[in-house]
């Protein structure tokens, strides 16, 4: 009966251990397809590399210090992960109401579209819109839709 009781003890410890270092190993947590970026900013250099049609796709930490100084560099690399993610930067100049917006189909790995609502102000802005991406993530850029009637 002892043994029984002694061996019984062993098993829920062995249940116990088990347990706490699967709660100690936390898994990495999981990335969204796409999380905006809004700072830092890059330099006004992004607007000769890229179009709302055709953005500027970085993929490491050495092609990102071409566009951000030093300081937004390391703020940047806090805020992306390039061994898992992908920075698309769009910008453009166009309409004060111009919109780019993204859909995001549910499959996996997911699908992104973007699509530039162009706005009907004769007032030229610059646009500029920022966007981390899950290195598995496809993405297209879609003609503009239409304009507010």
């Amino acid at each position: 009966m002892l043994a029984r009781r002694h061996l019984l003890g062993v098993v829920a410890l062995g249940h116990l251990l088990v347990a706490a270092t699967a709660l100690a190993a936390e898994p990495e947590p999981k990335l969204p397809p796409i999380k905006a970026v809004p700072d830092p900013k890059p330099s006004a250099a992004v607007f000769k590399a890229a179009r709302w049609k055709k953005p500027l796709v970085i993929e490491s930490a050495e092609a990102a210090a071409e566009y951000y100084g030093e300081k937004a560099l390391a703020e940047l690399k806090t805020k992306v992960d390039f061994e898992r993610q992908t920075l698309l930067i769009f910008a453009w100049a166009g309409s004060g109401r111009d919109r780019l917006t993204y859909a995001v189909a549910e499959s996996y790995p997911e699908q992104i579209f973007f699509t530039l609502r162009r706005g009907r102000t004769r007032d030229l802005r610059r646009h500029l819109h920022v966007f981390a991406l899950r290195s598995n993530v496809t993405w297209r850029v879609k003609g503009p839709g239409k304009g507010p009637r």
